[in-house]
């Protein structure tokens, strides 16, 4: 039974443990949004993160890549997330282009 990593877990939560394991500095440069890099704070970030689907699927990923990289169900989502981004007409083509998928070593 693979158990969905990010199953209740708040967005606020997500971003308050990827600030305190990163830093605002580190996720603005690895996701390229601008409430990372422009005076950051949480909540400001949650409510552009909250009304920007995009956005939001990159913090999620990198949320998972960072913390549940041995969840057998990380790849999975992981995985659906590219496909919808893939498949979505909402996304912008400029920032698909421009974006990195985040790669971080382990520690």
């Amino acid at each position: 039974m693979n158990h969905d990593p990010l199953h209740g877990v708040k967005l606020e939560d997500i971003l308050v443990k990827l600030e305190k394991e990163l830093g605002w500095q580190k996720m603005g440069e690895l996701l390229n949004i601008n409430c990372f890099i422009n005076h950051p704070r949480l909540k400001s970030s949650l409510k552009f993160l909250r009304k920007t689907p995009w956005a939001r699927k990159k913090v999620e990923i990198l949320y998972l890549k960072t913390f549940c990289r041995d969840n057998p169900a990380t790849k999975t989502l992981i995985r659906n997330f590219i496909e919808q981004k893939n498949s979505s007409v909402a996304m912008p083509p400029q920032s698909e282009s421009e974006f990195n998928w985040p790669t971080l070593k382990n520690k």
